[in-house]
């Protein structure tokens, strides 16, 4: 393979893949993960056989957080001051934001 993808952007390909599993859960009003992933598999070779089962339990993973999920919504804004923290910056907020709660 001259090029994977790894971090993110697998987790961005599964979520995908998941959507997917879902429109078509709309459709038909049922889902067969399995069959799908199987089919999108040998169609576009994403993985080889041996790695299947764990990009169908990825995937199942994905699309069950996606079915369930309860947040339409969340602040840009906020969300990116959040990722603009280094861990030990994040740590430190968290320790003086519990200091101030006498936590």
């Amino acid at each position: 393979m001259f090029f994977k993808l790894t971090g993110t952007a697998l987790q961005a390909a599964q979520i995908s893949i998941a959507r997917y599993c879902l429109q078509l859960e709309g459709q038909s009003g049922a889902i067969d993960i399995v069959h799908v992933v199987k089919n999108i598999n040998d169609e576009y070779r994403l993985v080889p056989e041996k790695a299947l089962d764990a990009l169908i339990n990825d995937i199942s993973y994905a699309y069950a957080y996606l079915k369930n999920q309860q947040l339409e919504e969340m602040s840009r804004a906020g969300y990116w001051k959040f990722k603009a923290l280094s861990p030990f910056e994040a740590k430190q907020q968290l320790d003086d934001e519990l200091g101030a709660l006498g936590a």
